[in-house]
């Protein structure tokens, strides 16, 4: 009986050192401290566990509806980049990677701005505002910002995979296109099938 009442207050001392230890944060996990690590985030996944976090930790905060905010703006983005056809990863969201004047397309884009998106594909493919010319990040970041729901960019995808003799996937990006609305030419390019 001693053995199990022994057994018993171990066991209940370690709930009550678990339960105490996830109401109190630990070192660095203070409300400015996550605040501005949620306000300094640029990959949409990392945002939403920030913010998640937050939510958990300060819910009564004044900075708790900012923290609701990014989550549900986050979640989009989160799921676009979770896609096969969208070849854009963590290191294109990275500002350290990045030249200063694209820090707040890459912040707007990863809350899910598809004119920021596209605004960066641009950069890239142009090798402007301090952007590297990498035909391939230009072409990642197209997608992501046809799959938020840039017509523009979803036209010139289709245009763009014609043209690497890639019909089925040209057809997607034009379907994409027509199901947002885009303006089509009125003269069709001999690309066109």
């Amino acid at each position: 009986m001693v053995k199990m009442i022994s057994v018993s207050l171990v066991g209940l001392m370690l709930w009550c050192s678990q339960a105490l230890a996830a109401t109190t944060p630990p070192a660095g996990d203070s409300e400015p401290a996550l605040s501005q690590a949620l306000a300094e985030a640029t990959w949409p996944a990392d945002i939403t566990q920030l913010a998640t976090h937050y939510l958990e930790r300060y819910p009564l905060a004044a900075g708790a509806a900012t923290a609701q905010r990014l989550k549900e703006q986050a979640a989009k983005p989160e799921a676009v980049l979770a896609r096969t056809d969208v070849r854009l990863y963590r290191r294109a969201f990275a500002l350290a990677n990045s030249a200063p004047q694209l820090a707040e397309d890459i912040h707007r884009a990863a809350l899910g701005d598809h004119a920021a998106a596209m605004r960066l594909s641009q950069a890239h493919q142009r090798g402007e505002r301090g952007a590297a010319k990498d035909a391939r990040l230009s072409l990642g970041w197209m997608q992501y910002a046809a799959v938020l729901g840039n017509d523009q960019a979803a036209y010139d995808l289709a245009v763009y995979f014609r043209q690497q003799d890639q019909p089925a996937v040209a057809s997607q990006y034009e379907a994409l296109a027509v199901a947002l609305n885009h303006a089509f030419p009125t003269t069709l390019d001999h690309v066109r099938k």
